[in-house]
């Protein structure tokens, strides 16, 4: 900082400070929204990634005979379980052995709160395999609120 030959800053100083914390609370909003954006919509893609990979893991373990529901319980990373919704079904209509659709949903949520009014959705995932044999279990679900699992 630059002062005067007495050691008083001059007025240029001052508006030279002033301007500065003029700028500094006009960019700060826009550098915190961008902040908490990152972090509430890195969050939420990776709900929408453990969703889905959950769905494709219970889809194979369906296939192979084995338990739908404990699958997709496991295959949940980070997700909250009482909060998962599991519906799985086994189609039929294309003839046998059939085909294995496994629907799997989550409430969206705001880790900071900033962004709540648009996270405020539910995810949705769907895995569809064929079956390798006739299945043993050919519906089920577990907390499912609603709603229809169609291939």
């Amino acid at each position: 900082m630059f002062r005067s030959r007495t050691g008083h800053r001059t007025d240029r100083d001052n508006r030279q400070r002033g301007a500065t914390a003029v700028e500094f609370a006009l960019v700060l909003p826009l550098l915190l929204s961008m902040l908490l954006g990152v972090i509430d919509f890195g969050t939420a893609i990776g709900q929408s990634v453990s969703l889905q990979g959950a769905a494709r893991e219970s889809a194979r373990q369906g296939v192979t005979q084995g338990d739908v529901i404990a699958s997709a319980v496991r295959a949940r990373g980070s997700l909250d379980s009482s909060q998962l919704q599991v519906q799985f079904a086994v189609d039929t209509s294309a003839g046998a052995p059939g085909l294995m659709v496994v629907c799997l949903r989550y409430p969206q949520s705001s880790l900071t709160g900033f962004y709540s009014w648009v996270l405020g959705g539910v995810f949705e995932a769907k895995a569809v395999m064929k079956m390798e044999s006739p299945a043993a279990v050919a519906a089920g679900s577990q907390h499912w609120t609603g709603g229809s699992c169609t291939s």
